[in-house]
């Protein structure tokens, strides 16, 4: 007889068992209290097999591990996972596929778990723009506070305070991707067309963890980016705007200003940043700022480019102008 799984979980829940990453705790206590958090499977089965009298609900997020059938069944008020990927991108590597697939949006989704990964029934889905340029750890970068905003909305809901809306009406898109798939494709070889190997560059190539591979003769080369460039923009405090960029292996960094679309000029991240010194990017010598009085006035948009290969957008923007 197959186990039964819980459809979207209308139940009230008597008791709410989180699991995710050990460092993501630190942030989703505040957003879902009184959950009892677990970081690995040992634990939730112990916790889900413990309560089987109880009415759970079971919440993953960045939990990285399959949930067995048998302990989904024990879930009477349901199972919900947060993927942080649109509907186009069940299972792994959604942030690389994404982009080598040149996609405009992408997003988080919430959806009840059933054993099959990312297969369930989708409850609510939070879109957003990917910017032009973008690399797949800037990408994960405007993931994370889209995730926690989403969160935040969705956890009357979760904790069972007031029943589910009405779902959006969105399916996934095909199966959901292995690791082994996203590997796959995170290979560049010589008799590929400058298209395809500039897609597979794009989708794979930033940060110093970088899984893309050169292939020649067989053999596997992996590619070694340059120094991991980290930044902020802070907004507009007073009559500038302000921000930071750093390179551990080459400061300072030109940072490049586009408005509209359109670069207008660079300027030089070099001014002192006493904050940015404390979170240990350098010595704090890599702020910069510009003042709004010398934009176009009306400036609808304003982004802060980051060098490299391609120039990729600096999170915490775009600005606009106020007025």
């Amino acid at each position: 007889m197959a186990e039964r799984i819980p459809e979207p979980p209308h139940t009230v829940p008597d008791r709410l068992v989180l699991a995710t990453a050990p460092g993501l705790v630190p942030v989703l206590t505040p957003l879902l209290p009184g959950a009892y958090i677990v970081t690995d499977p040992q634990h939730l089965g112990a916790a889900l097999q413990s309560s089987s009298g109880s009415a759970i609900r079971l919440i993953c997020i960045g939990y990285g591990h399959i949930v067995p059938a048998s302990w989904l069944a024990l879930c009477r008020a349901g199972a919900v996972n947060v993927h942080p990927a649109s509907p186009d991108y069940p299972g792994s590597g959604g942030n690389h596929l994404a982009l080598y697939e040149g996609a405009a949006q992408f997003g988080v989704t919430a959806h009840v778990m059933v054993p099959a990964v990312d297969a369930g029934p989708i409850l609510a889905f939070r879109p957003f723009d990917i910017p032009v340029g973008i690399g797949h750890r800037s990408l994960d970068e405007l993931t994370f506070p889209v995730l926690l905003s989403f969160i935040s909305n969705l956890a009357p809901y979760l904790t069972g305070q007031k029943p589910w809306p009405d779902p959006p009406g969105l399916s996934w898109r095909g199966r959901a991707r292995r690791r082994s798939d996203v590997l796959a494709l995170a290979r560049v070889t010589m008799d590929m067309g400058p298209e395809e190997r500039q897609r597979r560059w794009r989708a794979f190539h930033e940060g110093p963890d970088s899984i893309l591979t050169c292939w020649h003769e067989g053999q596997a080369v992996p590619y070694r980016p340059g120094g991991r460039v980290r930044g902020w923009i802070d907004g507009i405090v007073g009559d500038a705007i302000h921000g930071w960029a750093h390179d551990p292996g080459r400061p300072p960094v030109t940072v490049r200003i586009e408005v509209d679309g359109h670069p207008i000029g660079d300027i030089l991240a070099n001014t002192y940043r006493a904050d940015v010194a404390a979170a240990g990017h350098g010595d704090g010598r890599c702020g910069f700022r510009i003042m709004t009085g010398n934009l176009p006035p009306g400036s609808d948009r304003i982004d802060f480019l980051l060098p490299g290969d391609e120039w990729c957008r600096i999170p915490g923007g775009p600005v606009s102008l106020p007025g």
